[in-house]
């Protein structure tokens, strides 16, 4: 498109399209050509394939999820890492009246949620090492905020495969998590089942911990992933026992 007829589809001054354009070509939204025409930008391209692997993701998971559901009657959420957030793009509901208050396309924190501590936990180091670096926000009495501290956590759940939730982002809540990785080996996504503690006690978190996992496992291979490739991930946590985690690993005294 050429720059009269950005103008006129915009309808505003020439000289403010022209610093909206500059400011788009320096964020990589828009490239101008050396025919004169300006295009999408390489950002476009990222965001769209990302948008794309989303929606891959979510039609690959959906049955398993609804298995999940189906075996623990706890509601099943789907995320993908969204900057510092963690981006549901799916849920399964339990059926029982007392549940989860969440939605899709919500967002929250990596550091408290059982979604986002599975994705920082299999995150390359150094980006974790940026995410740590930052102040990290207090949601429930229960959420870590001492960056080593919650190191340690993360470090045992990757040696686990899975991460908890221990009423750390909601009054009430507990939730486990296990990550997703893609056919290249790439932390993509994590699945997570969630409930109040009145149903999701440590006994029974140990025994849906198994099952989770399995899933996850499941949503991997269907995306094209190996389970050598993660290594120390996903290939030795498929065979950890359910109750590799002890409730003094992840006890409250560590927040």
């Amino acid at each position: 498109m050429r720059l009269t007829d950005v103008v006129s589809q915009v309808d505003l001054p020439r000289g403010t399209v022209i610093r909206l354009l500059d400011a788009m070509i320096d964020a990589r939204l828009v490239r101008h050509s050396a025919d004169g025409l300006f295009r999408l930008g390489p950002r476009c391209a990222h965001w769209g394939s990302e948008f794309l692997a989303s929606l891959e993701l979510r039609e690959v998971a959906s049955d398993v999820m609804a298995r999940l559901v189906e075996l623990s009657n706890e509601t099943c959420h789907l995320g993908v890492p969204e900057g510092r957030s963690v981006l549901y793009i799916h849920k399964v509901e339990s059926q029982h009246s007392l549940r989860m208050v969440s939605r899709v396309g919500g967002m929250n924190p990596l550091h408290c949620t059982g979604l986002g501590k599975a994705l920082l936990a299999f995150m390359p180091p150094q980006e974790q090492d940026r995410y740590l670096a930052e102040p990290l926000e207090r949601r429930t009495a229960n959420t870590i905020v001492a960056p080593e501290i919650l190191r340690a956590e993360l470090d045992r759940m990757r040696r686990h495969g899975y991460a908890i939730d221990d009423v750390e982002n909601e009054l009430g809540v507990r939730c486990i998590a296990a990550p997703i990785f893609n056919h290249l080996g790439e932390l993509v996504g994590s699945v997570s089942l969630a409930g109040p503690t009145m149903r999701m006690t440590w006994e029974r978190t140990e025994q849906l911990t198994g099952p989770l996992m399995e899933a996850a496992r499941e949503v991997s291979v269907r995306l094209g992933f190996t389970p050598a490739e993660a290594g120390s991930g996903l290939a030795s946590a498929a065979g950890t026992s359910a109750a590799g985690t002890t409730r003094a690993e992840v006890s409250s005294a560590d927040r």
